[in-house]
């Protein structure tokens, strides 16, 4: 938890992470941008309590992380909210949920079944996994019709986006008719139930489920995302409760990209720009919007 010392009851902010084995400062093992932890003290800056945790069955969480599907994940954000609703210094009537990448899908469907006063939905929003996976091998497939060198020609020939899609399409079928929680494919083990969970929402039952939300709600991905695809935002932006914005020439961490922004050099690009403060205008936005909607 992560708040100023101050008299009285915050409004709260329960941060919930993407994809991925991170812990709840947006580490992985070898790979440092302590994005959440950096998130979470501006937030709290701005008189926020925060909240962040790691995953089931990570670090200091029990459970299993390799059988958890999107339900469970789901679940565990459910209870951080009740927690966060119970604290003394928190105001329950003023509970933000903050999903980052696959965080604003599970944030998108927290709202359907617990009581949440706002939501802020970063690199993510009105977007499913399917959909996602499709638009990152769409651009490996891209990059490597440009790149030079065996590495260009070994990458051609295995990551053809008709090639990936069909592996994407193979793996949510495969799990789809399995119970199993877990599967082999292409070569791994996989987690059956999360993605079988997964394949049962559409992008455009993300955009029902914001519809029919009735609380605030700030949508932001970058133009330079190569995880989410800001064109997806355009399907939300007509719904009268919904903020969107899509900031020129920023990634997934909300930073400022000063590179070719390449896919295959992404993860050298987010430790770099990491040390680097969030894009002023998404800053700016997220600012105005959570003083708007829970500060006044």
């Amino acid at each position: 938890m992560t708040c100023q010392d101050t008299e009285g009851k915050n409004p709260a902010i329960v941060l919930i992470s993407g994809t991925g084995k991170a812990d709840r400062d947006g580490n992985f093992k070898g790979f440092h941008t302590d994005f959440y932890k950096n998130l979470a003290g501006t937030f709290a800056e701005w008189g926020f309590t925060v909240i962040r945790y790691d995953k089931r069955g990570l670090y200091e969480t029990e459970g299993d992380f390799d059988t958890a599907g999107l339900s469970d994940l789901v679940d565990d954000a459910a209870a951080v909210v009740l927690y966060a609703r119970s604290l003394p210094s928190v105001n329950g009537e003023k509970i933000v949920v903050c999903g980052h990448s696959e965080g604003a899908l599970i944030a998108t469907i927290l709202s359907e079944r617990e009581k949440v006063d706002g939501l802020m939905l970063l690199g993510g929003a009105a977007m499913c996994i399917k959909d996602a996976l499709y638009y990152q091998n769409r651009l490996l497939a891209e990059e490597a019709e440009h790149k030079e060198g065996l590495k260009g020609a070994i990458l051609r020939r295995s990551a053809t986006f008709k090639k990936s899609k069909t592996k994407v399409d193979g793996l949510f079928e495969k799990c789809s008719n399995t119970d199993k929680g877990r599967v082999f494919f292409g070569g791994a083990t996989m987690n059956a139930k999360w993605v079988r969970e997964h394949g049962s929402y559409a992008s455009k039952d993300y955009v029902e489920m914001l519809r029919r939300y009735e609380g605030p709600v700030l949508a932001i991905t970058g133009t330079k995302d190569l995880s989410a695809d800001f064109t997806f935002l355009d399907a939300i932006k007509g719904i009268p409760s919904v903020e969107c914005y899509a900031p020129e020439g920023v990634n997934h961490i909300l930073r400022e990209v000063d590179d070719d922004n390449s896919i295959l050099e992404v993860r050298k690009q987010y430790v770099r720009l990491s040390s680097k403060p969030i894009h002023a205008g998404t800053e700016e936005r997220m600012r105005d919007w959570l003083t708007k909607n829970f500060l006044n």
